[in-house]
């Protein structure tokens, strides 16, 4: 169990949450194999509404939910009575008729989950809203630098590229800080969150000194489809500017990376980088199935058998 029956936001993990969903993981991790199920959230229904398109959150949900045996399925706001005028109000109380526990949402309103979970007696899961938070995401990328670094207390983290519009930096700068890690965020002032003052980070402005600073480094994609004109003069400068590449590397052979994905390969990322073997992407993937099931397996155990 976590201290909070449901979860909508980073701040809703205390540092014992935290380590608790890596605890489960990592019992997953070392005992899963292929064909294997665990039984944690047998007879319990798991929904996946995603509201927004997604691949790695979405498949990493759905795998996890049928690796502890739920009965899992997808809802797609295109194809549902959404698109004939149906408030998201019904369609949650529809779904719910229909006997689930769990709703895994993605919306690109902020605050949808939060909504949601006031008016349902299940268990709601943030899976991404808009531009305000995507916890799940946050909980994969810290486990796995813990994973790899064996502790985060004290660790220095540099999250770089478009941090105005990501709701990653959000999630991360929050479960970062509750566990002591150090964070500093480098980005174009215009990528800049008005009141990033109020975040506990410190500020790096040029990329080369974010690198050298810290112990890893968490590139952001640049979401130009959540982009308004004019705060960038051209993508070319940005990756001038900000992006990573394989110079970075030959300085700081050790240097740690991690990119929730979709990779702009050639904008905040150098393809020839891709492959070194402290660029943790897809670990990263593999991760997130392991602490989604965590997540789900600990706030499921009220519903489960």
């Amino acid at each position: 169990m976590l201290s909070k029956p449901y979860l909508l936001s980073s701040d809703d993990l205390t540092k014992e949450d935290i380590y608790k969903v890596f605890e489960k993981a990592s019992f997953f991790q070392e005992n899963y194999a292929p064909g294997v199920k665990f039984n944690d959230l047998k007879g319990v229904t798991v929904c996946l509404a995603f509201f927004e398109n997604s691949t790695r959150t979405k498949l990493s949900f759905e795998l996890a939910a049928k690796r502890l045996s739920a009965d899992s399925f997808s809802f797609q706001s295109s194809s549902s009575s959404l698109s004939k005028g149906e408030s998201l109000i019904d369609t949650l109380r529809t779904i719910e008729a229909m006997g689930v526990q769990i709703y895994v949402v993605r919306h690109n309103c902020s605050g949808s989950p939060n909504f949601l979970q006031q008016n349902t007696d299940g268990i709601v899961i943030n899976a991404g809203d808009g531009k305000h938070e995507h916890p799940t995401q946050a909980l994969l990328d810290s486990y796995t630098l813990y994973k790899k670094f064996g502790k985060l207390e004290g660790l220095k983290v540099a999250i770089v590229g478009d941090i105005l519009h990501s709701r990653v930096a959000r999630s991360n700068v929050n479960v970062l800080n509750t566990l002591g890690v150090e964070v500093a965020v480098c980005s174009p002032g215009t990528l800049v969150p008005r009141h990033i003052d109020n975040w506990k980070v410190k500020m790096i402005p040029n990329v080369d000194d974010a690198v050298e600073w810290s112990d890893a480094v968490m590139v952001l994609r640049l979401q130009r489809e959540r982009m308004e004109s004019g705060l960038l003069p051209t993508m070319r400068e940005f990756s001038n500017y900000y992006g990573i590449n394989k110079t970075h590397f030959e300085k700081k052979p050790d240097l740690v990376l991690l990119h929730p994905g979709p990779v702009n390969y050639g904008i905040e990322l150098d393809y020839d980088v891709s492959n070194y073997p402290n660029v943790l992407i897809e670990t990263q993937v593999t991760h997130g199935v392991f602490t989604r099931m965590a997540l789900l397996s600990l706030l499921g155990s009220r519903f489960s058998k």
